[in-house]
């Protein structure tokens, strides 16, 4: 099971040893060229964390690259809620993305869990070159493929 701990500890170093994050909010990837097939063209994530009735952002570099911001308080995110493991982790995701058949390459990439009673899970969510949504359960592996709504 992949555990955002490490997520946190490193954010709580940045602002002192007493901080203990509640847990991680959201993780959004910044991709290498703005467009990506694999793990490998990740390289970084902004994360929203919340502590102490408050929430932080900050950007950590994807390893092997390394370099992590000062997390800086912001207004807390409406709609998702906060999460400390999910069990498929970002290569599993990305290999579950490749045999959707909803296109090859993604242009964004966060993982998020929403606050509705509907989704019992957190997300990873795809955003493909040719413009489809893939939502993938970042517990269960499902995946779900965004309606178009506005035909």
């Amino acid at each position: 099971m992949e555990n955002v701990n490490d997520v946190l500890k490193s954010a709580a170093t940045k602002l002192g040893n007493q901080v203990k994050f509640d847990g991680l909010m959201s993780q959004k990837a910044h991709i290498k060229n703005n467009i990506g097939t694999s793990d490998k063209d990740i390289l970084g994530w902004d994360y929203v964390v919340h502590w102490n009735d408050r929430c932080y952002m900050y950007y950590a570099a994807q390893p092997p690259l390394s370099g992590m911001t000062q997390p800086q308080p912001i207004p807390c995110p409406l709609g998702i809620r906060i999460f400390n493991e999910y069990k498929i982790d970002l290569k599993q995701a990305i290999d579950i993305f490749h045999s959707s058949n909803a296109g090859d390459k993604f242009i964004k990439l966060a993982l998020y869990y929403p606050l509705t009673p509907e989704v019992t899970e957190p997300l990873w969510s795809f955003l493909t070159s040719i413009g489809n949504t893939i939502i993938i359960g970042a517990n269960t592996g499902k995946v779900h493929q965004m309606a178009d709504l506005y035909c």
